[in-house]
């Protein structure tokens, strides 16, 4: 029976014939000891773990799973399925299949860790972002926490032990965090008293681990107004010891959950720092470098849920096509149109319309994980052209990253959400009913558009920053990577009408691109209204 979760057939064909993994990333640099052979098979072990655990703790309204997150007397609970799952994905390795060996890693490529991601996020996104989140933070501690702390914390976290979040929302600095009011003062002993409030902290508060590990953005007493006075902080839950002795709370306390459309086994929460004068911070870098190295997390979780909306539109077609097959209705169009009295009703996948949209779905899903993908892969040949101190070819996939980070952000999606309306669409009345999971991958879909910097933030970031990087070099390497693509598909004479309308629209997006260079020195306001349409067009190219 095909997979309502998990299409590994396209993943595969992507890794191997689109990106041909085998040949420019296996067996060379930080991937010299890796083969095809191993990657595929993490990658069926993935699907497997996929579909056996993760996917039955999906919310299911026909059997009233408990799926949500709860708060009661202060305390957040993570669903009861999700603890037994957190206990298999830790032991199982998956919180480190990309991660170095020194983390306890496995050391896959950057895009096979994103290609499991993608199989996991389908089928629970919920569940998910707990792992997601303290893999982040754990990467951000590992990088920029200098502190005699650091070993235990990331040993803790890269095994599941502790969790983490990422916390710089407040409930009146949401995209303009030059304005936040949390507050560091400093302490004789070079720790710093930390008091504010955050608002929005995915997975902010639960029982799933002993710990929970918060990066906070903060501003330290007497520094400059803005973004260029906001520092970052290491604050723990509970404080703890060198050896990862716990010890008493910290004065974190969780003021409530959010009651959401979508996602709910996930709490999202709004957390009180230092409301009784106790909370400790620890200074993660230089003060004042918040923005940063918070930078760092915040464009991998950005490529995360890029990632997600492929995820949700992965599962949401498979199950629309799953249910085009079964239902029957209506008379084979030929049938009808030789008004055939005895016409015997077909399933819906016969009928044009409903092929139109799942084929729709398919093409979307598979082009916005192209797209993902190609971030991921550009991860992976920087860290090789950096090992082999190649620093023109370094330089050249970091300014893909650059440009990608954005568009697969905000592209993946938009181009998501509308598969998941589709599918909703394809299932015609029963997929506006709770009966089947389609409206909840919808509603769970929605808020990818909206956290990580909303997808008219992106669009703003690709318009006016990303574009003139080094002069426009990373535009235009972008463009060319395209353009090589486009004219070797033109030689291939079952191609070359294709070939020839993206050609067409490639160059429309440079002429655009450069128009909207000029006018944002006079007229900013005009490009910025068409920015995200912009994005949306060059990633549609692309």
């Amino acid at each position: 029976m095909a997979s309502l979760w998990i299409d590994e057939r396209e993943i595969k064909f992507q890794l191997n014939e689109v990106f041909n993994i085998g040949e420019t990333l296996l067996g060379k640099g930080r991937y010299a000891d890796h083969d095809v052979d191993m990657c595929n098979m993490v990658l069926d072990q993935a699907q497997k773990f996929a579909e056996a655990e993760i996917a039955p703790t999906y919310p299911d309204e026909v059997h009233r799973k408990p799926v949500e997150a709860t708060f009661k007397d202060g305390k957040v609970f993570a669903p009861e399925a999700y603890h037994r799952l957190w206990k298999l994905y830790c032991e199982g390795g998956w919180m480190t299949t990309a991660d170095s060996p020194e983390v306890g890693g496995q050391s896959f490529p950057f895009i096979i860790g994103a290609a499991v991601a993608n199989m996991f996020l389908a089928t629970n996104q919920a569940f998910l972002m707990y792992a997601g989140l303290s893999h982040g933070a754990a990467r951000l501690m590992e990088d920029h926490f200098k502190n005699p702390l650091r070993d235990v914390i990331i040993e803790k976290m890269f095994t599941g032990e502790w969790a983490g979040t990422m916390c710089l929302t407040e409930p009146g600095a949401g995209s303009d965090l030059g304005i936040l009011k949390t507050s560091a003062k400093r302490n004789a002993d070079g720790t710093y008293s930390i008091t504010g409030t955050k608002c929005f902290i995915s997975a902010g508060d639960h029982d799933l681990t002993k710990n929970i590990i918060h990066p906070v953005l903060a501003r330290i007493e007497g520094d400059p107004a803005g973004t260029k006075g906001i520092s970052i902080f290491m604050v723990p839950k509970i404080r703890f010891n060198e050896t990862g002795e716990l010890g008493e709370p910290n004065d974190v306390q969780c003021g409530n959950i959010e009651s959401k459309m979508g996602i709910h086994g996930n709490a999202t929460c709004t957390l009180n720092f230092g409301t009784d004068g106790k909370c400790i911070g620890y200074l993660m870098g230089e003060e004042c470098d918040g923005m940063k190295i918070m930078f760092q997390m915040m464009n991998e979780e950005r490529q995360g849920v890029g990632m997600m909306g492929v995820s949700l539109a992965m599962s949401a077609y498979l199950h629309a096509l799953d249910y085009a097959k079964q239902r029957i209705q209506g008379s084979n169009i030929i049938a009808v149109a030789m008004k055939d009295p005895n016409a015997k009703a077909v399933p819906i996948i016969q009928h044009p319309d409903v092929r139109r949209m799942l084929l729709r779905q398919k093409s979307i899903t598979e082009g916005i994980r192209a797209l993902a993908f190609l971030c991921y892969y550009a991860m992976d040949r920087e860290f090789n052209a950096g090992l082999e101190n190649n620093e023109q070819e370094k330089e050249y996939w970091h300014g893909m990253i650059e440009m990608l980070t954005p568009m697969v952000k905000s592209y993946c999606t938009e181009r998501g959400m509308e598969v998941c309306s589709d599918a909703v669409q394809t299932y015609g009345g029963y997929g506006y009913c709770r009966e089947y999971p389609v409206e909840q991958m919808m509603r769970d879909q929605k808020i990818n558009l909206i956290y990580e910097g909303t997808n008219g933030i992106q669009a703003m970031d690709l318009l006016g920053r990303k574009l003139g990087m080094k002069k426009g070099l990373y535009f235009m390497n972008l463009l060319g990577l395209t353009q090589a693509a486009v004219a070797e598909a033109k030689n291939n004479e079952g191609l070359k009408a294709e070939a020839e309308i993206v050609e067409g629209a490639l160059n429309a997006c440079a002429a655009t691109a450069m128009d909207f260079a000029k006018m944002m020195k006079t007229t900013p306001f005009v490009p910025l209204i068409g920015a995200l349409d912009f994005l949306n067009c060059f990633s549609d190219a692309l």
